[in-house]
């Protein structure tokens, strides 16, 4: 029997400068800087493009693994935020409902913080 994958996505344009994300992204208490970031971590570090940010994280508990991206890209208002995640696993079914509690609103609550 295959193994199960529970997957999301959501998407946020926001006027928040791209170049802004970027600084605070990379200072140095950030991701673990952003209230909203902690629960999702450990995150890996940032990988940053001319044009794109990306900050992963990846954990297994209980058989299953959980892994997700925030993607921020510049817009001409801002910048576009993108957040994926998924889990793979039996047990997924459970910890499916705590990862979107955990994401619920993670955009907004980001967008505050910066």
């Amino acid at each position: 029997m295959a193994t199960p994958v529970f997957s999301f996505d959501a998407e946020l344009l926001t006027d928040a400068p791209f170049e802004h994300i970027r600084k605070r992204l990379q200072a140095k208490d950030a991701p673990a800087g952003f209230r909203c970031l902690r629960p999702l971590g450990p995150w890996s570090p940032l990988a940053a493009g001319d044009h794109e940010l990306c900050l992963r994280w990846v954990r297994c508990r209980l058989g299953t693994e959980e892994s997700g991206a925030l993607v921020i890209r510049p817009d001409a208002r801002g910048a576009h935020l993108r957040l994926e995640g998924r889990m793979k696993g039996w047990a997924g079914a459970l910890f499916f409902g705590l990862l979107r509690w955990r994401t619920d609103r993670l955009l907004d609550r980001f967008v505050e913080e910066l």
